[in-house]
């Protein structure tokens, strides 16, 4: 079953689909402006609410994320043999998380692979502002 599309033919997403699609995977990617370019990376993430949490060292992406500019959170999928794919975008803002309630919770949720659980890290929470979705099917 397909929705509404945009001018381009894609499905266009619900908010509920995309929040469903966001807690599939584990590894998307986060935006954000570092030295006045931007930069892209992977990071494995969880979802409440609307809301993505992320844990990261200190530093670096940490502190360039909650700098105050606007960061995005990515995932897709594709199956190219079937020609069909999704992509949903999380756009908003990046702030330090610092609820010991939450972390905890989090911290039984995700799986941070690059982060040794005894490292110094530090928990970061994207507040977005847009939640959008697309899904393509192949036309036959």
């Amino acid at each position: 079953m397909s929705g509404p599309t945009d001018r381009n033919d894609l499905e266009v997403l619900s908010l509920a689909q995309c929040l469903s699609l966001l807690r599939s995977r584990p590894l998307g990617r986060l935006a954000y402006l570092h030295k006045g370019g931007p930069v892209v990376v992977p990071v494995n993430h969880a979802v409440d609410g609307s809301t993505v949490v992320l844990r990261t060292t200190t530093g670096g992406k940490l502190d360039a994320a909650i700098s105050g500019e606007p960061v995005a959170f990515q995932l897709d999928d594709h199956d190219p043999a079937r020609g069909t794919g999704w992509s949903v975008l999380v756009q908003g803002r990046a702030e330090l998380l610092d609820d010991d309630e939450r972390i905890s919770r989090y911290q039984e949720e995700l799986d941070s692979w690059a982060i040794p659980n005894s490292g110094e890290a530090g928990w970061i929470r994207i507040i977005p502002d847009e939640v959008s979705g697309r899904r393509l099917r192949r036309h036959n």
